[in-house]
C-alpha cells in the first residue's frame, strides 16, 4: 500500500469518526425522547461504524490507534482535573465541625470504609467467578469491578445541589477513592504481570508521586513571583495560549515519565490533571474549561467512538462463555457497590443509601481503560472485553436513572439563601466565561452608579430592575 493510500485510509476513517461525534449529541439532545448519555451514544455509533455492522472504520491503522490511546490519556487527564482539593478540604473541615455526628457517620470515615468493603467483596466475587472458569485472573477482575465513574457521579450530584451536602460529599469521596486507588492498583498490578514477579521496578511508580510533589511545589513558587505571573498573563492571549500549552506539555511529559517507569500511561495523565487542578486558581478556571472543551470536542469523543469500533459484537454473540459472563459481571458490578452502600445507613435513610449504591454503580472510562489494559496483557480475550464494555454501557445508562428516581431535583425545597447562592454562582460563571477582567476600581464605580441615592447602600429592587432592563442608570436619574 502506498503512502498516499495509507493517508487516505486514515483520513477517511477519521472523517467517519468525527461525523459520528458530531451527530450523536444532536440525536441525543435534551429535546430528544432518547435519554441516553452522549458517551454511550458515541460507543453505539462506533459499533455501527465498526466491523460489527458497516465496517467503515477499523483499528488496523497505527495512526487511529495512537489517536485512540491519546484520547484515553486525555480523558484520564480531565478526570484528574475534576478532583477539587478545595472541596476535599471543605469536606474534612465540615466533618471536624460536625459535633452532632458520630465518628461512623462522618464522610471521612464512611467513604473509605465503603470503598474498602467494595475492594474486599470484589476480591471474593472475582475468586468465585474464576472458579467457574469464566476468567483466569481474579485480581484484575476485582480491580475492574471496583471502579466507579467520577465523571458521572459529580455532574449528577451537582445537578441536584447535593455536592456540598454531607450525603453528596460522602458519595463524592467514595467515588474519588474508587477512581484514584483502583487506577494506582491497576498500574502496579500491570507492572507486576509484565515483570512476572514482585520486582523493585514496581516501586518506580512512586517516582511519579515524587515528580508530582516536586512540580507542585515548583509551580507554587513560580506563581508567587510577580514577573513570571505577569508574563504568563501576557502570553495567555489567543495566539500564544501559554497556559494551555504548558498544561498539554505537562500531560505528555507525565505520560512519557510513566512509560519510562514501566507503568500505565493513564496514571501519568491522571497525576498531570491533578497537578493542574492544584495549581489552578479561581481566575484560571477558564483554562480548565478550555482544556475540557478541547478534549471533549476532539480526542475524547474519538476515543469513545473507537471503543465502539473495537466492540466485537459477532464474537460476543458467538462466544457462549462471553454471553454467560455478561449477567455474571453485571450482577457482581452491582453487588460490590450496593452492599457497601448499606454502611451509609448509619448516617442516612434507606432510600438515600440505596440511591448512593445505584449512583456508585455507574462505570465508564476507568472500567474501559482497565479492560483495555487486561486485553493488551492477554488476560482477557476480545469477547470478554466486549462483555465488560457492554456492562459499562448498561450501568452508566441505568444507574443515574435509578438515582434520579430515588433522589429527584429538590427545586421547590431550596431555601431562599440556597437559591441566592446558586444564582450568584451562575452569574459569576457567566462573567468568567466571557473572559473579561473586571478591576476593583471598575466594580466600585459600577456600584456607586447603581447607588443612585448615594447612601452607601444598593436598593435590591433597583439592582433587579437593571437585570430586567427596566432601570437605566444615567447621571442622576432612574427611568
Amino acid at each position: 500500500m502506498t503512502a498516499e493510500a495509507i493517508y487516505d485510509t486514515n483520513f477517511i476513517s477519521l472523517m467517519f469518526v468525527l461525523l459520528a461525534a458530531f451527530l450523536v449529541p444532536i440525536l441525543l439532545s435534551r429535546k430528544s425522547s432518547l435519554q441516553v448519555p452522549i458517551v454511550v451514544g458515541e460507543i453505539i455509533a462506533g459499533i455501527i461504524l465498526g466491523p460489527s455492522f458497516l465496517d467503515l472504520v477499523s483499528l488496523d491503522s497505527e495512526v487511529i490507534l495512537f489517536i485512540r490511546d491519546f484520547g484515553l490519556a486525555y480523558l484520564m487527564f480531565i478526570a484528574g482535573m475534576e478532583i477539587d482539593f478545595n472541596l476535599l478540604g471543605e469536606i474534612a473541615k465540615k466533618s471536624r465541625e460536625r459535633h452532632d455526628l458520630a465518628f461512623y457517620q462522618n464522610p471521612i470515615v464512611l467513604g473509605p470504609a465503603s470503598f474498602s468493603m467494595t475492594l474486599a467483596i470484589s476480591a471474593v466475587l472475582s475468586v468465585l467467578i474464576v472458579r467457574q472458569g469464566f476468567i483466569d485472573d481474579p485480581w484484575m477482575l476485582a480491580l475492574i469491578l471496583s471502579t466507579t465513574s467520577l465523571g458521572v457521579v459529580l455532574p449528577v450530584l451537582k445537578e441536584r445541589h447535593l455536592n456540598e451536602t454531607t450525603f453528596g460529599q460522602t458519595i463524592l469521596l467514595t467515588a474519588l477513592l474508587a477512581d484514584f486507588v483502583t487506577m494506582l492498583l491497576i498500574s502496579l498490578y500491570a507492572t507486576y504481570l509484565v515483570e512476572g514477579s514482585i520486582s523493585p521496578k514496581m516501586l518506580l511508580v512512586f517516582l511519579l508521586f515524587v515528580a508530582f510533589a516536586a512540580l507542585y511545589r515548583t509551580g507554587k513558587v513560580l506563581q508567587s513571583i510577580p514577573w513570571i505571573s505577569n508574563l504568563l498573563e501576557d502570553l495567555s492571549h489567543a495566539t500564544a495560549q501559554i497556559k494551555l500549552r504548558a498544561s498539554l506539555a505537562l500531560m505528555v511529559a507525565f505520560i512519557v515519565l510513566a512509560e519510562v517507569l514501566n507503568t500505565e500511561m493513564i496514571l501519568g495523565a491522571f497525576i498531570a490533571g491533578v497537578i493542574i487542578s492544584l495549581l489552578t486558581t479561581s481566575k484560571d478556571r477558564r483554562v480548565e474549561r478550555e482544556l475540557e472543551a478541547f478534549g471533549f470536542s476532539f480526542f475524547i469523543p474519538i476515543f469513545f467512538v473507537l471503543v465502539g469500533v473495537g466492540f466485537n459484537l459477532p464474537e460476543l454473540i458467538n462466544s457462549r462463555e462471553a454471553m454467560l459472563i455478561v449477567p455474571v459481571i453485571l450482577g457482581a458490578a452491582i453487588a460490590v457497590k450496593f452492599i457497601p452502600s448499606l454502611l451509609f445507613r448509619f448516617a442516612f435513610s434507606w432510600k438515600e443509601s440505596i440511591a448512593a449504591g445505584s449512583l456508585l454503580s455507574a462505570r465508564l472510562s476507568l472500567i474501559i481503560a482497565a479492560s483495555m489494559i487486561a486485553l493488551d496483557l492477554g488476560i482477557i480475550n476480545e469477547a470478554m472485553n466486549s462483555a465488560i464494555i457492554l456492562v459499562a454501557i448498561i450501568t452508566v445508562v441505568f444507574a443515574p436513572m435509578l438515582f434520579s428516581s430515588l433522589i429527584p431535583i429538590p427545586i421547590s425545597q431550596q431555601s431562599r439563601r440556597e437559591k441566592g447562592e446558586n444564582a450568584l454562582k451562575r452569574l459569576l460563571t457567566i462573567i468568567d466565561d466571557m473572559g473579561e477582567e473586571i478591576h476593583e476600581d471598575d466594580l466600585t464605580a459600577m456600584f456607586e452608579n447603581i447607588d443612585v441615592n448615594h447612601d452607601g447602600q444598593i436598593d435590591i429592587h433597583e439592582l433587579v430592575a437593571i437585570f430586567e432592563g427596566d432601570l437605566h442608570v444615567g447621571e442622576d436619574d432612574i427611568l
